[in-house]
């Protein structure tokens, strides 16, 4: 009768170790020389965060920083790299700014002349507007590019649009409650 040699040990299971974060927020960098806008991207990977930005000559890369250097700041569609005291402010879309100073004026100019149906309409393009840069952030990565940051060692804070509203119509309901108060104050004495 034969026997079979046992067989050969095994070495022991580890389980792998998980992937590092990756991910990556595209947007606009506002550009101080022309005062225009430049394609960039920031990009998380490998424990550091990398921002690269589109010049005439091409992709340029900016900086690439351990994360725990960085502080991610967020708010509605931008987010901000602040790296050794400089900030990187990204708009998921630039051109949300200038609808918003654009509808500001017409809602203003119509309130003025008395023409509630396009005051209405400026009003509502402001609300399409927002829900629009809402919209850019989110299929720019912008929530996946701040968890991603946050894992890998970066500083990280979000206020979103919620807060933002809130701030604003409690800015507002002050202002009228102030201008009231003042209004009968003023007409009592």
């Amino acid at each position: 009768m034969t026997t079979q040699p046992p067989p050969p040990p095994q070495p022991p299971q580890y389980p792998s170790p998980p992937p590092a974060p990756y991910a990556v927020f595209s947007g606009m960098l506002g550009d101080n020389a022309s005062g225009g806008w430049l394609l960039a991207r920031a990009e998380v990977s490998n424990g550091l965060i990398t921002l690269w930005v589109e010049l005439p000559s091409g992709w340029t890369q900016y900086f690439s920083v351990r994360a725990d250097e960085v502080t991610v700041k967020s708010a509605a569609q931008r987010i901000t790299l602040v790296v050794r005291g400089q900030s990187y402010p990204l708009l998921a879309d630039a051109r949300a700014v200038g609808r918003a100073i654009g509808l500001g004026v017409v809602g203003g100019v119509a309130d003025v002349v008395g023409k509630p149906g396009l005051e209405i309409g400026a009003d509502l393009g402001r609300g399409a507007n927002v829900a629009g840069a809402a919209r850019a952030f989110q299929q720019g990565g912008g929530p996946e590019f701040l968890v991603a940051a946050r894992q890998s060692g970066a500083r990280t804070s979000r206020l979103g649009y919620g807060p933002l509203l809130a701030i604003g119509c409690g800015g507002g309901l002050l202002v009228v409650v102030v201008v009231t108060v003042i209004t009968l104050v003023a007409i009592n004495f």
